[in-house]
């Protein structure tokens, strides 16, 4: 089911471009079929997750897609990160990869676009070790016919060559793995920490107030505080673990300098629907990606103290 959709997409766009694009059963196959045909196939623990099919608005794009949305990150290929199938046109590949949106790091960074994707690619990199041996780091020889280039968007990804597909099995298993990539980077706090081209000081003087809610989209979903805001209490608090006093910049140079990772005092999934609520920097703790993992394993996930007692236990 999966393998067929695969290659029956890379096929047809395999000589490039078709000619046509209105009501061509290629473009609707994409659009309608596809997420009908992943829905069915991923686990439950996605079944909350939203797929879209896309190939081009009012035209053929040069990379037709399928995307997978986390609907607490995103809901659209515009704005977050995301698992998504991409068909270049004109090639016999298929690449499925954990990637970021090229549109929203346009709108943000400009000219730097390329440079900060690579950038929290590589900080998402950070917060997934364990997955670095069933994907491809490197950037994926994608070759894009237009101003876009997705491939510095791209954390993780395998490729495939539509001659040689692996069995159904492998490829839902692949699947499978990249999602579960993706649910361990929300739960890891996401891109928090991500690339900033300028180091603003405005806005970290005095107290951080900032707005939560839980309001209803597509599906109810969490409304956390927008990056800014987290780069600005980062700043306030500071970029060493306040658990295990770990330092990314000491570890890893240039690419770990300020980089930290934002915990929740206060558990965002307190909320009840339709509730918001104002929380300050004393609301939130830095802490490694280690120990921000371990401290969401404890009864209580906002017993720091409880956590810097295990780390001082004897081993």
């Amino acid at each position: 089911m999966l393998r067929e959709l695969l290659h029956d997409i890379s096929v047809g766009l395999s000589k490039g471009r078709p000619s046509y694009y209105a009501k061509n059963p290629l473009a609707e196959k994409i659009r309608a079929e596809s997420p009908k045909i992943i829905e069915a196939i991923i686990s439950e623990s996605y079944q909350d997750y939203r797929i879209e099919g896309s190939a081009g608005r009012g035209r053929w794009a040069n990379t037709p897609w399928v995307a997978i949305y986390n609907l607490s990150v995103t809901d659209k290929a515009s704005s977050g990160y995301y698992v998504v199938y991409l068909f270049p046109s004109g090639s016999n590949s298929i690449i499925l990869n954990l990637g970021q949106s090229y549109h929203e790091a346009e709108r943000e960074y400009g000219l730097n676009s390329n440079n900060a994707l690579a950038k929290q690619s590589e900080l998402m990199r950070l917060k997934l070790p364990e997955f670095s041996k069933d994907f491809e780091s490197s950037v994926p020889l994608l070759k894009v016919g237009n101003k876009l280039d997705y491939r510095h968007a791209v954390a993780y990804h395998l490729e495939y060559d539509t001659n040689e597909l692996p069995t159904e099995d492998i490829l839902i298993s692949d699947l499978d793995r990249i999602l579960e990539a993706y649910e361990t980077l929300f739960y890891r706090g996401g891109r928090d920490g991500e690339y900033s081209p300028s180091d603003e000081n405005d806005g970290i003087k005095g107290i951080i107030s900032i707005e939560e809610s839980h309001k209803k989209k597509v599906h109810y979903v969490m409304e956390r505080p927008s990056l800014s805001q987290i780069k600005k209490i980062k700043k306030k608090l500071g970029y060493i673990c306040e658990a295990c006093g770990f330092d990314f910049e000491e570890m890893y140079g240039e690419v770990g300098k300020e980089y930290i990772e934002a915990h929740h005092l206060k558990p965002i999934s307190e909320l009840k629907i339709g509730e918001s609520r104002s929380i300050t920097q004393h609301d939130f703790s830095v802490l490694c990606s280690n120990c921000h993992r371990m401290i969401h394993k404890l009864k209580d996930s906002s017993d720091l103290k409880a956590l810097k007692k295990l780390i001082g236990k004897p081993k």
